[in-house]
């Protein structure tokens, strides 16, 4: 999956990388995890009003209630 190897693809080249990788994917907007991948890419750049943007948009199409507890802490932890 291409979202897959965006995130492992930013972990040795870094966010900026994935950030562009992630943006360049076709077909996952509605996808939560295509949104909090952002999220992270952004929160890891210091991109802080981004990210908290994007981990809201990925509660709030997130169906599973353990991914919408992460998500919410996520967002707790930009709002400190």
């Amino acid at each position: 999956m291409d979202l897959n190897h965006a995130i492992a693809i930013a972990m040795t080249d870094g966010p900026e990388v994935g950030l562009h990788l992630i943006d360049g994917i076709d077909g996952l907007r509605g996808y939560h995890l295509w949104h909090a991948a952002r999220a992270d890419m952004l929160r890891r750049l210091d991109r802080r009003d981004e990210a908290t943007a994007a981990y809201e948009k990925a509660h709030d199409i997130a169906t599973n209630p353990a991914d919408r507890r992460f998500l919410e802490r996520r967002l707790k932890e930009l709002d400190n």
